[in-house]
């Protein structure tokens, strides 16, 4: 059977996306994929043969010559919807309140974000993250930049000027510091990063930045790492897979389809996120250390060997800016960091007990157990 793939290769998102197809596909047997580039729209006859597609749906011309040629088609781009079309997309109102939690989580009272004017995608990631954050009675600074080109940009992987860019240079500059800066994807948190630098923001002690996609490439090579939220591009591949062979199977009725909305995996924190937003220095250095110790098993004793401050000092610390103890603190962090990671559902337990630094499975139960009031095989 032969089914047409069309997305970029160019970038991370889009590789990984054609990872998860090919695994299904491997699964399948009888599968045998056609990759088609996007951004050169394909000549008469590029479909011959085909069975389905699988697409990033750019824009309205290309969602014709799809459907003209009469088979089934999965949209893995959703930016508009289609009749007889199926979707399946990243879960965007999970990937905004990700990243709100996130700034929340480091203290942050200052937030803004940065996207792209009209694009679906981008205004549904501010929606969330400005609706987190309002819920803890806080404001979120926006602007939105212009698209120049059709949607197919965010297929070309080259963090190349954008519209109005001395404009968003100036904005940044005026931004209250520190802040927490939300970017819609990693191209526009590059662009973010460097006019940031421009206007003499440093990156990440006056702003906090988080971009999606983590594109390693992108991400590893701005002047400070950015921090990016995992959008699962491997399992909406494999999603839409098995979504396309279900409909091969017994093609429905219906002419319009929900899309399926596909979890993000995680944030993947660098440079750009790794401060808290708190004072004294030492004390947002002490925060910072037990985010990165997320595997140590860290107790009070640890903290004083790792700032030479005295046990008292620091449960003070403790008790004034956060409202409990060192204790209560690092194990907050791990039980939080378990639940997602339980909820991503790609790790067995005893896996989990170890990432969040505990040796046995029946220890990290019972804390577990006492922190989220039930059982972590629960669901």
């Amino acid at each position: 059977m032969k089914i047409a793939l069309l997305t970029e290769s160019s970038s991370e998102y889009g590789r990984r996306l054609v990872d998860g197809v090919a695994t299904y596909a491997q699964k399948a047997h009888d599968w045998r994929l056609v990759w088609v580039n996007p951004n050169a729209m394909p000549k008469r006859g590029a479909f011959d043969g085909c069975s389905g597609i699988i697409a990033r749906v750019a824009n309205d011309d290309m969602a014709r010559r799809l459907a003209r040629t009469g088979l089934p088609v999965v949209d893995v781009f959703c930016q508009r919807e289609y009749a007889g079309f199926f979707g399946v997309n990243s879960d965007h109102e999970t990937i905004g309140r990700l990243a709100a939690e996130h700034f929340l989580s480091k203290r942050h009272s200052a937030f803004a974000f940065v996207g792209f004017r009209n694009v679906s995608f981008s205004t549904k990631r501010y929606r969330a993250f400005a609706g987190t954050i309002e819920r803890h009675g806080y404001k979120v600074a926006v602007r939105e930049m212009p698209l120049v080109r059709d949607q197919r940009a965010f297929f070309n992987m080259d963090a190349r000027p954008i519209s109005g860019e001395k404009l968003l240079q100036k904005w940044l500059g005026e931004l209250p510091r520190p802040v927490a800066v939300f970017a819609a994807n990693d191209l526009l948190a590059v662009t973010v990063s460097r006019l940031a630098r421009n206007a003499g923001v440093a990156v990440p002690e006056d702003m906090a930045l988080l971009g999606v996609d983590d594109d390693r490439l992108l991400c590893a090579c701005a002047e400070t790492p950015i921090s990016s939220i995992d959008p699962n591009a491997f399992g909406i591949g494999f999603y839409a897979a098995r979504v396309l062979a279900a409909v091969l199977k017994t093609p429905p009725e219906k002419k319009r389809h929900p899309v399926y909305p596909v979890a993000p995996t995680g944030i993947v924190e660098r440079a750009s996120t790794e401060r808290h937003a708190v004072s004294p220095q030492w004390f947002a250095d002490v925060l910072g250390y037990i985010d990165s110790a997320l595997d140590k098993p860290l107790s009070t004793v640890d903290l004083v060997a790792r700032t030479g401050r005295s046990h008292v000092t620091i449960s003070k610390m403790f008790g004034e800016r956060l409202g409990m103890s060192p204790v209560r603190y690092i194990t907050s962090v791990k039980m939080k960091a378990a639940k997602r990671m339980l909820a991503d559902g790609n790790l067995l337990v005893k896996e989990i007990a170890a990432r969040t630094g505990y040796a046995s499975i029946a220890r990290f139960s019972t804390v577990y157990r006492a922190f989220w009031g039930h059982s972590p095989r629960h669901r």
